[in-house]
């Protein structure tokens, strides 16, 4: 009599025998061929989207656009075609207009963020330190940087250009007063 057993790798290889090792999910086989194991599995499969729902080639290459969209920009029209004519017939009500609220004396100002007081107080009280110590506020903005002064100057045509063009000007004076002298 012939009994049927089972032969069990000892070795901890990876066998044939689904019942002896499982393979571990989702598996993925870096070498390809014949006689590996396992499904394989690719993340460029499911590009684009995850079941593929998103064709790779839009409609435009696949000449699937209906003709009916073909100059369609999602924007209403502001008028009809005249059947008879023929012609696009403008109507007034149609055309879309922007109604834009004058906001000139509203009271409310933009969001703050409540961390911002502190950080104010901060510049506020650091600033007055500096004017009590040097005596005025213009002998203290000779000491103080202009980021650390509050409350800030006023923006004029002058700060803004002693702000961003002067430091450059003034270098390059610099560099030719002292080309000057080697002359």
């Amino acid at each position: 009599m012939i009994t049927s057993t089972c032969i069990v790798s000892i070795r901890g290889v990876r066998s044939l025998i689904p019942h002896q090792f499982n393979a571990p999910w989702p598996f993925v086989s870096k070498v390809r061929g014949q006689r590996k194991i396992g499904p394989v599995k690719y993340e460029k499969w499911k590009i684009p989207g995850q079941q593929r729902e998103i064709p790779e080639l839009s409609p435009k290459f696949q000449k699937l656009n209906l003709e009916q969209l073909k100059e369609y920009t999602g924007v209403q029209p502001t008028g009809y075609v005249d059947p008879v004519s023929k012609k696009f017939v403008s109507v007034k009500e149609m055309i879309p207009e922007l109604v834009v609220p004058d906001l000139t004396n509203f009271p409310l100002r933009p969001y703050v963020s409540f961390k911002t007081d502190v950080e104010i107080e901060k510049r506020r009280k650091n600033y007055e330190k500096i004017v009590r110590d040097k005596g005025s506020e213009e002998v203290a903005d000779l000491y103080v940087n202009e980021n650390e002064r509050w409350p800030p100057h006023k923006i004029t045509a002058k700060r803004l250009f002693d702000l961003c063009y002067a430091p450059k000007i003034r270098y390059v004076r610099f560099l030719s007063l002292i080309f000057e002298k080697k002359l």
